[in-house]
């Protein structure tokens, strides 16, 4: 699966209501996520503004459909992203926990990573070490 916005389950539309401006924040369904590679501003209507739930990007005002289409099909983003697979049924603050675990499993991996060529190299030079000190004793 790309890291892309629009498989992206943080993908959201928003709504302002104009009297209170409290905002309103719903998840894209998975027919708006497809039918949305071709023309977002056609199934997205323009009294929603399109955005990151996590906060890396917001639309705003709505844009132009092409300007929608660059957003959300932007796949260079993969470093500052809180990208998690869509899933119809997960609630927000789920898919954040899961994404944070996720993100947490990933940095250990790469510690333990670096910890094990770093042992294998402290014992290469102990046994280099050591069969140095041997054949000086010869």
């Amino acid at each position: 699966m790309k890291h892309i916005c629009r498989n992206c389950h943080f993908l959201a539309k928003e709504y302002r209501e104009e009297r209170t401006g409290r905002a309103l924040t719903f998840s894209l369904s998975q027919k708006e996520r497809n039918h949305g590679k071709l023309n977002p501003g056609e199934i997205i209507k323009e009294h929603y503004a399109l955005k990151c739930h996590m906060g890396v990007w917001d639309e705003g005002v709505a844009g132009s459909p092409a300007e929608r289409n660059e957003k959300v099909n932007l796949i260079n983003r993969k470093s500052s992203c809180f990208f998690f697979p869509y899933n119809s049924s997960m609630l927000f603050d789920a898919a954040r926990e899961l994404e944070r675990r996720t993100a947490e499993y990933q940095q250990l991996r790469k510690s333990n990573f670096y910890t094990r060529i770093g042992l294998w190299v402290a014992s290469g030079a102990l046994v280099i070490s050591a069969l140095i000190e041997f054949l000086k004793n010869i």
